[in-house]
């Protein structure tokens, strides 16, 4: 493909596709078989027979149209599926094309060629992937028949099995911006291509066949391309033959009916069994006397402590502490005159909480659980004054928070 059939790079932007109608099914279906006998009339014109040779049928979609007309679109996607998944036989191939002003690579593209097997339902389920459904990125609408049959002209060269079919909104070239130029029919490489292979044409449009889909008298556009010589590989038995042997997935065995009540008893049993350990770890962790918190040397009983009740502060020496406060807790010397910690009780068990300035870091679960012997280390650290007027200076230092059972007198 020369160079000046080439678009520049576009900008990658999202194609949004609005969602089409429902499709008038049997007329598709109608087109479909149409498009087939058309296809199957120009093998015969190329020496070939479809009855008695396999096929491989690319299928290219121009999708310059496919944002501002989807039941367009759509109608074209149902029309190759019908053709595929009606005429193509076990050992046949299929693959798919998006173009514009010329070949752009889809994400179906991976697939081609698809092998056909005798499975319809794999193949039906197949199509969602392998046809194109949004137009190229940066799209500015528009397509170049002449340089698509090139290009794929090239691309199939020496395939003497392939027949291309071309879906597009009209078979007439159109410039996808201003000042953008088609090739046209006088193309030397274009006029070259048709040296080795045949646009079957039947109308001014340059189309093989015009394909009502259902929308007043709108049409789309089929434009056939055969080699000049078509040559397959021999089927083992006619197509009209083989299309009969084309089957959809294994019909499912039925199931083998579950012995639910064995399961049932065993599901039973083994929750039995888990409730039982539960409820012995729960014996083994849960104290038979109310617990006691200690820190820092001091005792807290939490036998008469509700949700919301404060347990206990921890400060630094020197810390104003207000007359017959008997929940404070003062550390030792060394750290400066702060409030480290509150320790409250809660509904889900004891919580920490430090005061502004304050971290706390440790194995201690948040909240703590406040039914269960254990023990704890806080790492406490900050920064805070030492003397006024000077700036402040960091501490750290580590304080021990066990649970353990009251002991009774």
């Amino acid at each position: 493909m020369k160079s000046r059939y080439l678009l520049p790079s576009l900008l990658l932007f999202g194609a949004a596709q609005a969602t089409a109608p429902a499709a008038n099914t049997t007329l598709l279906n109608e087109q479909a078989e149409r498009l087939y006998r058309e296809i199957e009339t120009a093998v015969k014109t190329a020496g070939g027979d479809l009855n008695q040779q396999h096929l491989h049928l690319a299928v290219a979609f121009s999708t310059g149209h496919f944002a501002r007309d989807p039941r367009m679109a759509e109608a074209a996607r149902v029309i190759a599926s019908d053709l595929a998944e009606q005429h193509l036989v076990d050992g046949d191939q299929l693959s798919s094309y998006a173009w514009e002003q010329r070949l752009w690579p889809h994400a179906g593209e991976a697939l081609n060629p698809l092998k056909i097997t005798r499975d319809r339902t794999a193949l039906r389920e197949s199509f969602q992937n392998l046809w194109p459904r949004t137009p190229q990125a940066g799209s500015e609408g528009g397509h170049d028949t002449e340089a698509v049959i090139v290009e794929l002209a090239q691309r199939f060269e020496g395939q003497s099995d392939t027949v291309v079919v071309l879906l597009t909104n009209t078979a007439a070239s159109s410039a996808g911006r201003a000042g953008e130029r088609t090739i046209g029919e006088n193309d030397p490489d274009y006029v070259s291509a048709l040296t080795r292979w045949t646009r079957v044409r039947t109308n001014t449009t340059g189309a093989t066949l015009s394909l009502p889909f259902g929308e007043g008298n709108r049409t789309l556009d089929a434009v056939i391309l055969t080699p000049r010589e078509f040559s397959g590989a021999a089927l083992s038995r006619p197509r009209a033959e083989l299309l009969t042997q084309q089957t959809d997935a294994p019909t499912p065995q039925p199931a083998r009916r579950i012995p639910w009540l064995p399961i049932l008893l065993g599901l039973a049993a083994a929750a039995v069994i888990a409730g039982v350990i539960l409820w012995l770890r729960n014996r083994d962790n849960s104290p038979s006397a109310p617990l006691t918190l200690h820190i820092a040397g001091r005792a807290f009983p939490l036998t008469d402590s509700r949700d919301g009740d404060v347990i206990c502060t921890v400060v630094g020496p020197g810390y104003p502490i207000p007359p017959s406060s008997a929940q404070y807790v003062t550390l030792g010397a060394g750290l400066p005159a702060i409030k480290f910690l509150t320790v409250t009780r809660s509904a889900a068990g004891l919580k920490v909480t430090p005061d502004l300035d304050v971290t706390i870091e440790g194995d201690a679960p948040t909240p703590i659980p406040a039914d269960r012997d254990a023990e704890y280390t806080l790492n406490l650290k900050g920064r805070a004054p030492s003397k006024p007027n000077l700036p402040p200076r960091p501490y750290q230092t580590t304080l021990t928070l066990a649970l353990r059972p009251e002991e009774q007198p």
